[in-house]
């Protein structure tokens, strides 16, 4: 037995499915939104981060959230989902891992937020050409916790993975 094995094991086991758990599915999609807008942005996500990404020039920074139609659990067809999207204040941020900012913000100038519509048989959270993303600068965004579907498409138009970059950088004209 290696570590390779056992990563590549556990890859599969969690990865090697169309239909993510939602607590890899987040990850999953930051992985998308980074490789769609490498090189000015770099992925920063991970154990007590602010943000996702931040822009390496001007340190402006992306907060990704997503959901999907079809969740790993549902069997058959599902009902129509109404998914909500947190987009709530937070009372400050890790810096540099072990650096606490207390501010009242919620710490990224823009959001992507992404949304997988498929609810039959050919849903695969793995491929990036079937999610939806909206990009909203953090400025547009109502002053409440979160946020449904509906509220985000009052905002934004969806756009597919291709069109990320060019939605951010509309988005950084209205955030800056």
């Amino acid at each position: 037995m290696s570590s390779d094995n056992v990563i590549d094991r556990l890859t599969h086991r969690l990865f090697g499915s169309p239909l993510l758990r939602n607590d890899l599915r987040g990850a999953l999609v930051e992985e998308i939104v980074g490789i769609a807008l490498e090189p000015e942005w770099e992925l920063c996500s991970g154990d007590w981060a602010a943000c996702d990404l931040v822009h390496s020039a001007s340190k402006l920074r992306i907060q990704v959230k997503q959901s999907a139609a079809r969740q790993s659990w549902h069997k058959g067809e599902c009902p129509p989902p109404k998914p909500r999207f947190s987009i709530a204040t937070k009372t400050g941020r890790w810096e540099d891992g072990d650096q606490w900012i207390a501010e009242r913000s919620r710490n990224a100038e823009i959001f992507v937020f992404a949304w997988h519509p498929l609810t039959g048989e050919a849903a695969d959270h793995r491929d990036p050409d079937q999610w939806e993303f909206y990009v909203v600068p953090e400025v547009a965004l109502p002053r409440q916790s979160s946020i449904s579907l509906a509220g985000i498409r009052r905002l934004a138009t969806a756009v597919a993975v291709a069109g990320l970059p060019e939605a951010v950088t509309g988005a950084v004209t209205l955030a800056s």
